[in-house]
């Protein structure tokens, strides 16, 4: 599955959806503070995947609790991660987390992910957009 945290920008989170989709993951993960995958936009960008991806909201507070509890191997996305993302075996059951415009993912979810990764990039190249970042993600685990 694929976990949104905080993501803002309702065209993000459709994009996801339509990658989740076209790439066979199975759920989305929404943090409270993630824009509504229903939102007109949402559902627009996604071409209508919101409608056939299961998702669901987690508390902040206990989100990462529960992916541990089902078993998931989270894999944190980040510029900051300390492995390039294709240098990584794929855990079996896996969930692939994003964090919001600007920002990224939180401490608090970073300390708890089982691994952070990173997309390698050229050097006057930071970072990309989170939809971009999450299709790259999504496409080096399947």
């Amino acid at each position: 599955m694929v976990v949104l945290e905080d993501l803002v920008d309702t065209t993000n989170v459709g994009a996801v959806f339509r990658v989740a989709a076209a790439l066979g993951w199975g759920a989305v993960v929404l943090s409270p503070r993630c824009g509504d995958p229903l939102y007109r936009r949402a559902v627009r960008t996604s071409m209508g995947a919101v409608f056939s991806v299961p998702w669901t909201r987690v508390a902040h507070h206990t989100g990462m609790d529960v992916l541990h509890d089902a078993g998931l191997t989270v894999v944190a996305l980040s510029p900051s991660g300390s492995v390039d993302i294709g240098a990584v075996g794929v855990p079996a059951r896996r969930a692939l987390l994003v964090g919001s415009e600007g920002p990224g993912v939180s401490r608090r979810w970073l300390d708890a992910a089982d691994l952070t990764v990173r997309i390698p990039m050229h050097a006057d190249v930071d970072s990309l957009n989170v939809a971009t970042a999450a299709a790259i993600g999504l496409y080096a685990l399947a």
